[in-house]
């Protein structure tokens, strides 16, 4: 996928989506979980409102859908960004957005600069995961109690912020457990799975490369790539 920036326009953002996919034809596989963690986003009348965002280590951008931002009813700055997906599928967006969230868990808290899009993926994770057997300890908290079950993604986090919100805790498990990291947010889960997928099934890839920051480019042209 490539994301092209240029001038800013007036126009709204486009209803095509940016999801990617990816299967492999062969044998059942075991589901991979993403990182998804429940946030609080503050509104323009100084509440603040749970959003559900995705962690994303490979992305060199911030993003929100288009709407989370009805919802928290704040200023847009207009930039563009024309992003080109797989089987040249496009889309674009006129506007950023600054928000500023905090952890359920923490008092940790941050300021982002997003990209507004009408459509960050599908339901994550895509099917209903039975957790009975993962024996998750209960004496932690985690940053998204609904992990296991598919739910729309409000915000997408990029890789700079997703290593700053890591800290020290981390357990493991054998066999297709996924990892439990302790972060900012609460403690995620993620990794591979004893759910089980076949070629069939859509699996949601991400992976963003860019030359400078979204702040950076609001007045610049970039191009960010996803291979």
């Amino acid at each position: 996928m490539s994301v092209t920036n240029g001038p800013a326009d007036s126009r709204g953002s486009s209803t095509a989506g940016v999801s990617t996919y990816s299967s492999v034809k062969g044998k059942t596989r075991n589901q991979i979980l993403l990182t998804t963690d429940i946030v609080e986003v503050q509104k323009n009348s100084g509440q603040y409102v749970p959003c559900r965002a995705l962690l994303d280590s490979a992305s060199q951008s911030h993003f929100i859908k288009e709407i989370c931002i009805k919802r928290l009813r704040l200023s847009r700055t207009q930039t563009h960004a024309s992003i080109q997906g797989l089987s040249s599928v496009n889309t674009e967006t006129y506007h950023s957005f600054s928000i500023h969230l905090m952890s359920r868990r923490t008092d940790w808290d941050t300021t982002l600069n997003c990209a507004i899009l009408s459509h960050i993926t599908g339901t994550t994770p895509s099917t209903k995961l039975d957790t009975i057997t993962w024996k998750i300890p209960k004496d932690i908290k985690l940053a998204n109690e609904q992990f296991h079950q598919p739910g729309s993604i409000d915000l997408l986090i990029e890789a700079d912020l997703f290593y700053d919100m890591l800290r020290s805790g981390r357990r493991t498990r054998l066999g297709y457990y996924p990892v439990l990291q302790e972060t900012f947010l609460g403690w995620t889960l993620s990794g591979r799975t004893p759910a089980t997928t076949t070629q069939h099934d859509p699996q949601p890839t991400f992976l963003f490369r860019e030359d400078n920051s979204l702040e950076h480019n609001l007045n610049h042209s970039r191009e960010v790539e996803l291979v």
